[in-house]
């Protein structure tokens, strides 16, 4: 429904997978976004999930890109059911089938909720190819700072050699080290703030180009940058 973003019941999946496997006219995506951000939030434990395995693996990813990484993160870090955190509570050691996992029918050790995984790489860390990279030649760093996370660690062993982008909270500021390697080239979206490189400001460092200065959007080569991003 063009006026309404409601697509066909209008479950958190449906919406998901129109807006996740491009099955929505552009022009009505952020309708369909906001029905769907709108539902997460509608009960009073909100945000709430009332995805399943296939849903679940394109919520995530489909939040963070469309700029609410905020609800996201509050996901993945819910305690309540349903969630990965209530798993925990109830003394999973593994990731269940289904998220109540109490029948002993269903398996509890299961793959298909770990696609909360590659949303840690692909969003905290912000490790990603570029939409025209052949074996990650071209590569995205756009880290999402979290509310709540102090740090995060993450890296990928491409064909190319090993990705890194880690970052942590500190008194100066954020700090943020990234790893490109060789024969390849790297975009880099940082927060807002002022930024150096390695103690140098970002016109003064070496390999770095500005593209976007009021968006901290910066395009580097191959090697080991340490940014510091100040309030």
């Amino acid at each position: 429904d063009p006026e309404t973003g409601k697509v066909g019941e209008g479950t958190q999946t449906s919406q998901l997978f129109a807006l996740g496997f491009g099955g929505v006219p552009k022009v009505s995506a952020d309708k369909v976004f906001a029905r769907l951000v709108e539902d997460l939030n509608s009960p009073e434990d909100a945000p709430r999930l009332t995805t399943g395995i296939y849903g679940t693996m394109l919520l995530l990813e489909e939040l963070s890109k469309r700029g609410r990484h905020d609800l996201a993160y509050a996901l993945a870090d819910r305690k309540t059911f349903p969630s990965w955190g209530w798993m925990l509570e109830n003394g999973a050691t593994t990731l269940w089938e289904d998220w109540k996992g109490t029948d002993n029918v269903k398996s509890h050790s299961h793959p298909m909720f770990g696609s909360i995984s590659a949303w840690f790489y692909r969003w905290l860390g912000g490790i990603q190819p570029a939409d025209d990279a052949i074996g990650f030649d071209r590569i995205i760093i756009r880290p999402q700072v979290s509310h709540g996370l102090e740090w995060a660690k993450t890296s990928h062993d491409s064909i190319r050699g090993r990705i890194e982008s880690n970052w942590k909270k500190t008194e100066a500021g954020i700090e943020f080290e990234i790893v490109v390697p060789p024969d390849t080239t790297a975009r880099i979206e940082l927060p807002a703030g002022r930024v150096t490189e390695s103690g140098k400001h970002l016109a003064e460092a070496d390999g770095v180009k500005i593209l976007e200065p009021s968006a901290n959007m910066l395009n580097v080569g191959s090697g080991h940058y340490r940014f510091l991003v100040k309030p």
